[in-house]
């Protein structure tokens, strides 16, 4: 997302920042461009503890505000992600509210074969949870073989991805949960019993595709 020899850094807050300064602001005004920079200054004194000359460096950048959550992410008060109460299960928390104290809904809706996935549901809020619960969906609507082989082919694209092959521990991971992909109500009759729907090669059927195109 940048050119080479430059960063990108993503700094943010804890989940605690007040709204009712902001929305008595109007985004685009002097007085919200000034209030924007006044709350980001505890982000740069935290930047500046590892990289002291961050400001004198820095290119470009952006400050994102409640406002701009509502805004361009339609969240309800620019907030993150969903809070439950300790000791109370989210909607469609499923077996996890049984087990944790305030668990995300998972990935599953009343609608058979609709999913979801972000930081609103399981494992919740932060890029990495996202990013899993991506995969999470990812394995539900698919055998987890394909899904170990989509990783290993981008691993294998540039050695930047390398960090993507699954190796080992994707072997280790496989049987763990092959016997719940794809999820139950997506898989057809003949491997309702099994584990899971048939691994299928979409990279030989991609080259066959194009070989046909082709001709």
């Amino acid at each position: 997302v940048c050119p080479e020899g430059k960063h990108v850094i993503h700094v943010y807050s804890s989940g605690g920042e007040p709204y009712e300064p902001w929305e008595k602001l109007t985004p685009g005004s002097e007085e919200y461009e000034e209030y924007k920079k006044e709350r980001v200054e505890v982000l740069f004194r935290a930047v500046e503890k590892a990289i002291p000359d961050i400001r004198d460096r820095l290119e470009f950048s952006i400050i994102g505000s409640p406002l701009a959550h509502e805004a361009f992410l339609r969240r309800d008060r620019g907030t993150y992600g969903m809070a439950w109460a300790a000791g109370s299960s989210a909607p469609q928390a499923g077996l996890l509210g049984k087990v944790l104290p305030f668990p995300f809904p998972n990935l599953k809706t009343p609608v058979d074969g609709l999913l979801r996935c972000g930081d609103s549901c399981f494992p919740g809020i932060g890029t990495p949870s996202a990013a899993a619960s991506g995969a999470i969906a990812a394995n539900t609507m698919t055998h987890v073989d394909n899904h170990l082989q989509l990783l290993k082919e981008a691993s294998q694209r540039d050695p930047l991805y390398k960090f993507l092959d699954p190796g080992f521990m994707g072997q280790v991971y496989k049987p763990l949960v092959q016997g719940f992909t794809p999820s139950s109500e997506l898989r057809t009759e003949r491997f309702e019993k099994g584990a899971g729907a048939a691994p299928v090669d979409y990279t030989a059927k991609n080259a066959e595709r194009d070989a046909a195109a082709a001709n």
